[in-house]
């Protein structure tokens, strides 16, 4: 899960990068300059996202790697006696 997380955050941080590098060298993939615009909001959406989903699984792998320990040590849960 970590991984996973580390690999989506990689991926947001270099599509953000590639659509910054394009907006500044003013390369467009569409004809209109307004459609360059939307294509460009909405890959800086998708990058967000992808790396808010990474640091979500990430924290997430940690939270669960901090249960186990806590587990193990007989420091989690207590268990409920019937």
């Amino acid at each position: 899960m970590r991984r996973f997380g580390q690999f989506l955050m990689t991926l947001g941080a270099a599509i953000g990068v590639l659509v910054a590098v394009a907006m500044f060298a003013h390369l467009g993939v569409a004809g209109s300059w307004l459609l360059n615009v939307a294509l460009g909001k909405l890959a800086l959406i998708g990058a967000g996202t992808l790396m808010a989903g990474g640091a979500t699984s990430i924290r997430l792998a940690a939270r669960r790697e901090q249960r186990q320990l806590l587990e193990v040590n007989g420091i989690g849960k207590p268990k409920q006696e019937v």
